[in-house]
């Protein structure tokens, strides 16, 4: 009896043992990458709002309008969606990638757009690490793609410092991990990247605006931003951030700003932080639930229930020894038996 409860026990406990290295080695990995295309219906839409405490309309240059306002509320809407077919090519599956397609629109409270942009991005759908293929590009041009994805983190983010891509740059700028926060109850790794001014291209203005007396000139525009972002560490996905935007023409000397362009800062709309929170705590806690609770219960349990089988197993066989030892020497035993005639 003893030796069957303990054959059973045992083969429980290795069932359970090998469950635990599926979950983490195997199920889980399969699990923690990004999907083909973000969003519920294949396309991920989210709001950003602010105000520009100084905004420049180069159009209204000549119109008799000042063309500079104050205090302006802005409105950038952010539409990302995956090339599944890209995404689903023997190449992009043998590296483990997704390609994303996003595109920003941003306007003022006169649905005038002041800014619009487009990016297209191949990167790894467990590191986030980019990678120049599947035609990827800034606003139609060849692009440098290094670092991290713009908007993905790695999965199981660290509190460490990442470089960052930045499509303005065109090239990676260090993200610097703060420390920690919560948001609806989510932990979250804050993050920092700051990029100082540098030459985003030129605008010809009047030279008035600049400080100039020529009739027109051709500016330098500088541009410099400070983002913070606020990641869930075990799917690496963005739940709030903001950004500050600073865009200035230089005067004479090339660098000195001499004309405000936009001077704003934006933030992501309470509504989808809170969204954004729930969904991707249930996700984190499905990959922690998957990925070591159930494991380390069934590793425990299954090195119990092995030792307590191997042990009830191998007691019953002793006990089996010891029983037949005692029948063999006790009297009119098989051991015993006298075939002498006297």
């Amino acid at each position: 009896m003893k030796r069957g409860v303990g054959v059973v026990l045992a083969g429980l406990g290795a069932f359970l043992l090998v469950l635990a290295l599926l979950l983490k080695f195997v199920a889980v990995p399969k699990l923690a990458v990004a999907p083909l295309t973000p969003g519920t219906d294949g396309i991920s839409t989210s709001l950003s709002i602010g105000v520009a405490k100084t905004l420049f309309y180069p159009g209204k240059i000549g119109s008799g309008e000042n063309p500079t306002r104050t205090n302006v509320p802005l409105t950038a809407t952010r539409t990302t969606r995956g090339d599944v077919l890209a995404s689903t090519t023997p190449e992009a599956e043998a590296a483990n990638l997704v390609v994303w397609d996003s595109f920003q629109n941003v306007v003022d409270d006169e649905g005038a757009t002041i800014d619009a942009s487009t990016i297209r991005f191949a990167f790894n759908r467990t590191t986030s690490e980019l990678t120049n293929c599947c035609g990827g590009n800034v606003d139609g041009e060849a692009a440098n793609f290094v670092g991290i994805a713009p908007f993905k983190f790695p999965f199981y983010t660290e509190q460490k410092d990442y470089d960052w891509y930045d499509s303005g740059l065109d090239t990676t700028a260090p993200a610097k991990f703060l420390g920690t926060d919560t948001i609806e109850g989510v932990l979250v790794y804050k993050f920092q990247q700051i990029i100082p001014p540098y030459k985003s291209g030129e605008l010809e203005v009047p030279g008035d605006l600049v400080g100039s007396t020529e009739a027109s000139v051709v500016a330098n525009r500088y541009k410099e931003s400070d983002t913070i972002v606020y990641i869930e560490p075990i799917t690496g996905a963005p739940i709030d951030g903001k950004q500050r935007q600073h865009q200035y023409l230089a005067g004479a000397d090339g660098t000195t700003e001499a004309l405000t362009i936009i001077d704003a800062e934006l933030g992501a709309d309470p509504k989808d932080v809170a969204a954004g929170a729930i969904s991707t705590g249930q996700s984190a806690a499905l990959l922690v639930l998957l990925g070591s609770t159930i494991p380390m219960v069934a590793g425990i349990l299954g090195v119990i229930a092995l030792l307590l089988g191997f042990f009830l197993a191998t007691r019953s066989r002793t006990d089996e020894s010891e029983a037949d030892e005692v029948s063999a020497r006790a009297p009119g035993g098989s051991g015993n038996v006298n075939l002498t005639k006297e």
